[in-house]
């Protein structure tokens, strides 16, 4: 059980049944002093037909790489998935959709008690900079062209919000060796600087949090619900299609819930391109009439190829 003692990203690498047994003892104890933790996977083709071969959980003080490829479904049944699966204990997260299909469909872990920093950071640019969607209103739902909005990385939020140059750092050149070797999360022993990789993606949440809840600290109920439908968009599909519909830059429509609200409204009809259900109003009178239903995020990313 490899260990770093940087003051600023000290980790404990747990490879082995005794470093499991210890790592989940320590971390069972600081859930307890510790509002949350922060959680991330790392893998090939992460999803539930990909491998995932690392999970990350971390306090503020701490992170604890679980070897996942060398642990295999130990690592859950010693207490992990115990903390996973726990609503009670909020886990910070960055685009949770990937981590969950693969925790659900590959180990049976449902992942619960996330808060999704993605989309707090739509929540906090929206707040910050007066722009929100206009919900529901005189206009057709169809035609509200301003609800499609971009989501951003993780590494682009840091540099727009922690302004930490080491985390930027660590994560060029993490992501460096990610783009010459896109199955370097098989391979053993881990490189330091893919170690450092996966503490900053931890650890940085609790900057990036912290940022943002001056401005969105009371929207912390409509995160919440936001955060349970992002964590159940891959995993609850029957099936997974892996195309640009289903896996984009885009903040996918429904999921954060309309200022004042916690509500969404019923939805009834499919969309054909991105197989996610709307109420009827997301679709024009001349799709409904051809049943070529297309959402406004499949539209704007349809018209790429224009």
């Amino acid at each position: 059980m490899a260990c770093s003692k940087n003051a600023e990203n000290d980790y404990r690498l747990v490879e082995d049944e005794e470093g499991l047994k210890n790592a989940i003892s320590e971390l069972k104890q600081q859930r307890e002093r510790n509002s949350f933790l922060a959680v991330d996977c790392e893998g090939v083709s992460l999803s539930r037909k990909g491998a995932l071969t690392i999970i990350t959980v971390a306090t503020e003080e701490k992170a604890y790489i679980f070897d996942v490829l060398k642990l295999g479904q130990a690592v859950f049944s010693a207490g992990l998935a115990e903390i996973l699966e726990d609503k009670s204990q909020e886990k910070l997260m960055f685009d949770c959709r990937q981590d969950s299909d693969a925790l659900w469909h590959q180990f049976r872990v449902k992942l619960t008690g996330v808060l999704d920093l993605q989309l707090f950071e739509v929540i906090y640019r929206r707040e910050s900079t007066s722009r929100r969607p206009r919900g529901r209103n005189n206009i057709r739902r169809s035609q509200r062209t301003d609800e499609v909005e971009r989501i951003n990385g993780f590494r682009r939020c840091l540099e727009l919000y922690v302004e930490d140059p080491n985390y930027i750092i660590v994560k060029g050149k993490g992501g460096a060796i990610l783009k010459r070797d896109s199955e370097v999360w098989k391979k053993r022993p881990l490189a330091e600087v893919l170690l450092q990789y996966c503490v900053v993606d931890t650890k940085a949440m609790f900057k990036l949090y912290d940022k943002m809840k001056n401005v969105n600290g009371g929207d912390l109920k409509r995160l919440r619900v936001a955060s349970e439908r992002y964590v159940d968009l891959y995993r609850g599909r029957a099936k997974r299609y892996y195309d640009r519909y289903e896996t984009h830059a885009y903040l996918p429509l429904d999921i954060i819930p309309d200022e004042g609200t916690l509500d969404f409204a019923p939805a009834n009809t499919a969309c054909s391109l991105c197989h996610r259900m709307f109420p009827r109003e997301e679709f024009s009178g001349g799709q409904l009439r051809t049943g070529e239903q297309k959402c406004r995020v499949c539209k704007e990313i349809q018209s790429w190829r224009r």
